[in-house]
């Protein structure tokens, strides 16, 4: 009878709305539980986490777009979500921004941790579970802090459970130099009460997480030297390695190349990125369009026997063939004309079954997104591919740029981003000036990590998204027959730029209650 009431309280903690206050976890009237249980069984306070978990926001979450497509890299097809009407035509608002939810999600579950950690050495049990939570609690606040750093810059640091009687209650922002020196502090802290503690899988906190992902926002931040040393140590501790097929990193839950994700089961919890992302057709396979990977995008991707990029003197370039002898990870990541997939042939061409067009949901680019989609899956179906937060082949990345743009150790960026061409049987490069290698670990990364919401970041923090050729959208241009017509590509669309948009504003509904709260510039 125990056991039975005990997995009725879970089910009732999981499934109910709460707020956290120091005395209880109130689900509803009737169904409080007492922190005095919550923070004091292990089993409690790992669903407690759970919730927070749920809570970090992911790319198959996004409101039916991606975020490339607010990149050079993408164009949604249909012309309603956020990347179209908000992101490309820099109509982003202090009312209307895409990121004013994570603000509020991101306190909600800030306030959730705070009062975890300032009780959670109430908790009974082994030392290793004990630990394991109290770690996890760290790194999520961490990287929920990290979140909110990259995107609006200092943010009000908040560390204890805050009721409406506090004084404190309006909390000012804190500096960009605060606020990352807090995330470390979370992340350090985390990864040092892992050493001691169980092992849990990849959807959960850990050492290696908590380090790689300090590696990720000192690089973003600057901080290259530092950044270094973290994605080394994850590197050297071998605990991981590169998965053989690059495609399989997205699809196979066990893969030995994720550090962190979120993963998805049927039949209660899942997402439909199959659905909006299968390209829209007359034919007997049709979606919603959704994610058209660019003409800008492919043009990147070199030719697999010279490595050279199809515009370059010697590439080994065919006009006639144009999709033939490139990168692995093309044919990984994009659908083209002529591509073989779900048992048909794709027709982007003109007139073709699901060929490029201006209206419906039809691809815009001429191309469609191949990466992370399920090719056995029935896209009417929901879908169970993991959203991957973070993987080794972003870690050696992360590492190649710190060494560069710290100016140190040269030789060993050139050998980690050889560790990701080696992986995508790529030809190795070669020890360039600073300058070049800057630009082949930048050029690497936009291959490499195509679509998982880093090109986003990446031109914002180059100071690069204002550029022309970030801003002209290109499709492909191909006649009827297949044949490219001129160069191959035409333009699409020119994007606006503002940049304001390097951070987004602070949601006003938040500086209205809060009026300690100062704007980011250009959103006054």
């Amino acid at each position: 009878m125990k056991k039975i009431n005990k997995l009725l309280a879970l089910i009732l903690l999981v499934s109910a709305q709460y707020s956290c206050t120091s005395d209880s976890i109130e689900l509803d009237p009737q169904t409080a539980i007492s922190s005095e249980v919550i923070f004091t069984d292990p089993a409690f306070a790992e669903v407690f986490l759970n919730k927070v978990y749920s809570g970090i926001p992911h790319g198959f979450n996004r409101g039916w777009y991606m975020l490339d497509a607010a990149t050079d890299d993408a164009e949604n097809s249909y012309p309603w979500p956020a990347s179209n009407t908000i992101f490309n035509p820099s109509n982003i608002t202090t009312d209307n921004s895409p990121f004013n939810g994570l603000w509020s999600n991101a306190y909600e579950q800030i306030r959730r941790l705070n009062n975890f950690i300032q009780n959670y050495d109430k908790l009974e049990g082994s030392e290793g579970l004990t630990n394991r939570l109290k770690a996890e609690a760290h790194f999520l606040r961490g990287f929920y802090y990290s979140y909110l750093l990259r995107t609006f810059g200092g943010v009000p640091i908040i560390t204890e459970p805050q009721s409406l009687e506090d004084e404190n209650l309006l909390v000012s922002r804190s500096t960009k130099e605060e606020t990352l020196n807090f995330v470390i502090s979370e992340l350090d802290k985390a990864a040092g009460i892992f050493e001691n503690s169980n092992a849990a899988s990849s959807t959960r906190g850990s050492w290696a997480a908590a380090t790689a992902l300090k590696g990720r926002i000192l690089l973003y931040e600057g901080k290259f030297e530092a950044s270094a040393a973290a994605s080394k140590a994850v590197l050297d501790a071998e605990a991981f390695s590169l998965d053989s097929d690059y495609q399989n990193v997205f699809l196979d839950d066990n893969t030995p190349e994720v550090i962190f994700d979120v993963q998805f089961k049927d039949p209660d919890k899942g997402h439909y990125a199959n659905l909006f992302n299968t390209p829209k057709s007359t034919g007997p396979i049709s979606g919603w369009g959704g994610t058209g990977p660019t003409q800008n995008l492919v043009d990147q991707y070199e030719m697999k026997d010279t490595g050279l990029k199809p515009e370059e003197p010697g590439s080994g370039y065919d006009m006639s063939n144009p999709y033939e002898g490139r990168d692995p990870r093309f044919y990984a990541s994009i659908l083209y004309d002529g591509a073989q997939w779900k048992g048909v042939t794709i027709n982007h061409r003109p007139g073709g079954d699901a060929g490029i067009a201006t209206n419906g949901d039809f691809t815009r680019t001429g191309y469609s997104l191949k990466k992370f989609i399920q090719e056995e899956r029935n896209h009417n179906q929901i879908s169970t591919q993991h959203w991957v937060f973070i993987r080794l082949a972003e870690v050696y990345l992360n590492y190649a740029e710190a060494l560069i743009e710290a100016g140190q150790d040269l030789d060993l960026a050139t050998a980690a981003i050889n560790k990701v061409r080696e992986r995508a049987d790529m030809p190795l490069i070669t020890l360039s000036t600073q300058s070049e290698l800057r630009e082949k670990v930048r050029h690497e990364r936009r291959i490499e990590l195509a679509f998982e919401e880093h090109r986003f970041w990446d031109i914002r923090r180059w100071r690069i998204a204002g550029n022309p050729e970030v801003l002209n959208i290109y499709r492909m241009d191909m006649d009827s027959e297949g044949n490219l017509i001129g160069t191959g590509k035409a333009i699409w669309e020119t994007r606006n730029w503002n940049d304001r948009d390097y951070l987004m504003p602070i949601p006003q509904s938040e500086i209205d209650i809060n009026t300690n709260l100062t704007q980011n510039p250009g959103y006054e």
